[in-house]
């Protein structure tokens, strides 16, 4: 602990300028435990670390297609791929043709069990023996975990917010989810064991982008019908549309979509993009806009399971555990949600991804009780799958970020509020027949009166 002798009583943030509270010739008081000194190990940047794509989707999806495809084209780069298969034979091995094996910097097949479950230790294992690679001098410029068809990606993704010593040389730069554009219909109306996910949908709700594939087995009102599903239920994944699972590269590199700090440098809140082929016009929009979803407004055939996921508001975050949290911007997370007709919905209120933002100040005690009781939400008020957030605190000079998948969160300070900058508060939420109304009111009730 620092103070300036002149005001003693005036705590310092650990993590400002000493210019910002010191002059020359002033005196400073200190107190604390004397230990032996450590080097510090000298951290990288995000952007320097090596990237990880996780690539999931259902067995037919395409992926290994998809894959041959990336190491093929990006002759430049050296990739590491790591494959998990479900049993004791890959069920890949007749189509991992010698191509895809010389043009692999390093592929570790893990065939004994799924990767999201019985071999998370194996993945880590497997991850940590690339890293010693490089520091032995190899050049790997990317790794890609390409998982098993029936596979979550929630625990790979909480294998990287939990384990330290991954995170020092790997990011986790996104989540890529490859839709079979013909089948992703019958998998996300497959009934499920009580206490069993449907692996579809935690693989669309997971997703950073969305590559809906083999676009050549169905009509243009199919495709258009699907996106607006998928949409239904991850309006912040970028919808790309393909067939064999060709898509511009620069799509599927440097995404940082679990990079914090890089949180305050994009619209989090923004509804991404969709592309004219899916009855879009190749842009998304933020709230404010209100004039349809992607020009043709909500997505009448989503089901009563999945509720209505286009609310209009501003971004997402979630959480467990006590964060900081602040306001943004003109907050609303309404919404203009439609009924239908013919059979309307019980859930009218529920939906699967909305933004809330605000300008203002959040109160930390209320912010800290709110994400705490969000890790504990009953049954009624709906499942959230991830919060990411933007928040200003009250007395708190920087920008506070949050991010949270599941059970799993991390908070962390970006750069400060510029003087005269509004300070906008935007959490984005993205979940299964989430209480919107409910969420709302607890967002509000945070802020400073």
């Amino acid at each position: 602990m620092l103070w300036n002798i002149k005001d003693h009583k005036s705590a310092l943030n650990p993590n400002a300028e000493i210019g910002d509270y010191f002059q020359s010739g002033d005196s400073f008081g200190v107190y604390g435990d004397v230990q032996p000194g450590v080097e510090p190990r000298k951290e990288l940047a995000e952007e320097d670390k090596i990237p990880v794509t996780i690539l999931t989707g259902f067995l037919g999806s395409g992926k290994t297609t998809l894959l041959n495809y990336i190491l093929q084209e990006q002759r430049e780069k050296k990739i590491a791929v790591i494959e998990n298969e479900f049993g004791e034979i890959s069920i890949d091995d007749a189509l991992l043709n010698q191509d895809k094996i010389a043009l692999a910097e390093k592929i570790l097949v893990m065939d004994n069990g799924c990767m999201c479950c019985t071999i998370r230790g194996d993945l880590v294992k497997g991850l940590m023996q690339i890293v010693n690679e490089t520091k032995k001098g190899a050049v790997i410029d990317a790794i890609m975990i390409e998982t098993t068809g029936m596979a979550d990606p929630v625990p790979i993704v909480r294998t990287f917010m939990s384990d330290p010593n991954l995170t020092e040389e790997l990011r986790l730069d996104g989540v890529v989810t490859l839709a079979d554009a013909k089948h992703l219909p019958g998998r996300l109306d497959d009934e499920v064991e009580k206490d069993k996910v449907n692996e579809a949908y935690q693989q669309i709700a997971f997703a950073d982008k969305i590559i809906l594939n083999k676009l050549d087995l169905i009509t243009t009102d199919e495709a258009i019908s699907i996106k607006d599903r998928i949409r239904g239920i991850n309006k912040y994944a970028k919808v790309l549309p393909a067939v064999k699972g060709r898509v511009k590269l620069s799509e599927l590199s440097d995404m940082r979509a679990h990079d914090m700090a890089n949180f305050v440098n994009v619209d989090i809140e923004a509804e991404a993009p969709v592309a004219p082929e899916l009855g879009g016009h190749g842009n998304g929009h933020s709230h404010g806009d209100h004039a349809g979803h992607e020009g043709n407004g909500h997505d009448e055939s989503c089901t009563e399971e999945q509720g209505h996921g286009d609310n209009h508001g501003g971004s997402h975050a979630g959480g467990h555990g006590g964060a900081h949290g602040g306001g943004h911007g003109t907050g609303h997370g309404g919404g203009h949600g439609h009924e239908n007709a013919i059979k309307k919905s019980r859930h009218d209120s529920r939906v699967n991804s909305f933004a809330l933002a605000r300008e203002g100040e959040i109160m930390p005690q209320k912010l800290s009780m709110w994400m705490q009781s969000l890790g504990t939400l009953p049954p009624e008020k709906g499942t959230i799958f991830r919060i990411k957030a933007i928040l200003a605190v009250k007395n708190h000079p920087f920008k506070h970020v949050f991010h949270a998948v599941m059970d799993v969160s991390d908070e962390d300070d970006a750069g400060p509020w510029k003087e005269g900058e509004k300070r906008i508060s935007k959490i984005v939420f993205i979940g299964k027949n989430m209480d919107q109304p409910f969420l709302t009111q607890g967002w509000e009730n945070m802020f400073v009166k």
